[in-house]
C-alpha cells in the first residue's frame, strides 16, 4: 500500500494524497472490470464448448447412421 504524505494546511489533503486515493480507485475499478470481463468470457467459452459438443454428437450420429445404412 502506498505511503500517504502528511496533509497540507487547513486540514485539506495534499495533492499527493488525492493522487494516491485516485490511483487506488482507478486500480480497484480496473480489477473489477477485469473480473467482469473474465467472468463473461468464461461463460461464453462454456456455452460455445457445450454447443460444439452437441453439434459434434449430432454429426457423429449422422455419420454412423449413414455408414450403418450403407453396410
Amino acid at each position: 500500500m502506498a505511503k500517504l504524505p502528511i496533509k497540507s494546511g487547513f486540514a485539506a489533503p495534499s495533492a499527493d494524497v488525492m493522487a494516491a486515493i485516485d490511483g487506488e480507485a482507478k486500480a480497484a475499478a480496473l480489477r473489477q472490470a477485469c473480473f467482469e470481463y473474465d467472468s463473461k468470457r468464461r461463460d461464453l467459452e462454456l456455452k460455445f464448448e457445450t454447443a460444439l459438443s452437441q453439434l459434434r454428437d449430432q454429426y457423429l450420429t449422422e455419420v454412423l447412421n449413414i455408414q450403418s445404412g450403407a453396410a
